[in-house]
């Protein structure tokens, strides 16, 4: 246990643990089993103390369980049974499940009953609101059960969290019509920066608070706005980058700013070339490899510091350079890229790949971006930044959709500790005929121990959002 933890965040886990061995021992034995008689006065016991204090909640929220508004800490000696218990709310559709204080005077006959009542839900709202009418007319009033969080359950922790989506969220749109103004106005004149550089301080701020959700903003794709939306995303990866190999917070300020405006140069490229669908012709291509020089002179017309101006003109004049030199534009005085070139290649090439573009078939898979880049390590990108970035997104990056060994669908949504970057935190994506697609369970797919499949879930493939009608960025922004 850790000092200053509240009783709730101590006892979580413990309570998780005893509440999924009832369940599981009531799915298999009779109520006189000495094995289930003993799982319920073990729930009791803990039940008991989690209430000693007043009712207590137990909410799922964002993928997560929260114990009287305070976020559950993730340890990786329970996350089997997290998952599990994840899974086991998610299929039943419940939001939150409030234990009143007098749910320390309920029998062992009642708890016995609660839980084979709960197991018995079916999925949809309706089995669960005749599960809530069960329990009243049952006489178990010590527990209430909610599809959604209610509004009297919202603690602390849980509006933070909020707030921390709702910032990623406007921070995201307010840098997309950020970068459209200065594209706009720098090809009219002097523009300032100083909206951009409070936009890359609360990026930066943000990915250190939840780095996961702003890699999972990256997969949004505009075709309209690509060129706006881009410089955002690749902002974001690669101030992610940064702070993954630990740059200063000022360094990872200089390098949102220049990631931002690194295609500025685009700006003098006709329309008509930047969307064509056909190959460019020679003429063509030559126009489109001059927008890193047009990036640089827009930058030098910036309305900033001359010590900022030269820390963010590296961005729109390397990022097309490959670590020997060669790419463009072509150079004779600099013999080596800069470490801010190098990051903005990875970032700028692989948020590219994965991006739908009018003169490519189709666009790369995630995981399939990362195979074809590392292919072109040590030519095209410099190998430890690459190796880093790979490790940052993981095998399946954050925002992949991807199938399960169960012929399941699922979203990458995190990795949750540095050490187990093969295996994710998914979450089960399911089809609603004509509706589309819906949140479902999510797993922990390094942890299953105490899973009650045979086998253990594993990632089969990444798979195409396009080609399933999936916009995986609509599941981090919660509105799925």
């Amino acid at each position: 246990m850790t000092e200053g933890q509240s009783l709730p965040v101590r006892l979580g886990h413990d309570f998780l643990r005893h509440f999924y061995h009832v369940l599981h021992s009531a799915r298999i034995y009779r109520d006189d089993n000495q094995l289930i008689q003993k799982s319920v006065k073990s729930f009791q016991s803990i039940l008991t103390d989690m209430t000693v204090a007043g009712d207590i909640a137990l909410v799922l929220w964002r993928g997560r369980f929260h114990f009287g508004g305070e976020k559950l800490p993730y340890r990786r000696d329970a996350a089997g049974v997290v998952g599990s218990m994840l899974e086991f709310f998610s299929h039943r559709r419940i939001g939150s499940m409030e234990f009143l204080q007098s749910a320390k005077h309920a029998s062992r006959d009642d708890l016995l009953m609660f839980v084979r009542l709960l197991n018995d839900v079916g999925t949809g709202r309706e089995n669960l609101e005749r599960f809530s009418q069960k329990l009243h007319k049952s006489g178990l009033t010590w527990v209430k059960v909610f599809e959604k969080l209610p509004d009297d359950l919202s603690g602390e922790e849980l509006q933070d969290e909020d707030r921390i989506y709702e910032n990623a969220r406007n921070t995201y749109f307010h840098a997309v019509e950020t970068v459209r103004e200065v594209a706009k106005k720098a090809s009219q004149g002097m523009v300032g920066v100083r909206k951009a550089r409070r936009l890359a301080q609360n990026i930066v701020d943000l990915i250190r608070e939840d780095s996961a959700l702003m890699i999972g903003l990256t997969t949004i794709k505009d075709h309209d706005d690509y060129t706006y939306t881009h410089s955002v995303n690749v902002a974001l990866l690669a101030t992610c980058l940064g702070r993954h190999i630990g740059l200063s917070d000022l360094s990872l300020e200089y390098l949102s700013v220049c990631a931002l405006f690194h295609d500025l140069g685009k700006v003098g490229i006709p329309r008509e070339i930047l969307n064509k669908q056909a190959g460019l012709t020679e003429e063509e291509w030559e126009q489109m490899k001059a927008h890193p020089l047009i990036g640089v002179r827009q930058v030098l017309g910036l309305n900033a510091p001359e010590a900022l101006r030269s820390r963010i003109i590296l961005g729109p004049f390397e990022h097309h350079l490959n670590p020997d030199m060669t790419g463009y534009p072509r150079t004779l005085f600099m013999e080596k890229l800069s470490l801010t070139g190098k990051i903005l290649r990875i970032a700028d090439v692989y948020e590219a790949l994965t991006a739908q573009r009018a003169y490519r078939q189709r666009s790369y898979a995630p995981d399939e971006a990362l195979r074809k880049m590392w292919l072109e390590s040590g030519k095209s990108f410099d190998p430890i930044l690459l190796k880093r970035f790979i490790g940052m997104m993981g095998v399946y990056p954050i925002g992949s959709l991807v199938e399960l060994s169960d012929g399941g669908i699922a979203l990458v949504m995190d990795y949750p500790t540095e050490s187990e970057r093969a295996l994710p935190l998914v979450m089960r994506l399911v089809r609603e005929g004509d509706a589309g697609w819906r949140r479902g369970g999510i797993v922990y797919l390094p942890d299953q121990e105490s899973s009650e499949r045979v086998e253990k879930l594993s990632i089969v493939r990444g798979l195409s959002p396009v080609h399933l009608g999936i916009n995986p960025a609509a599941f981090f922004l919660h509105e799925q």
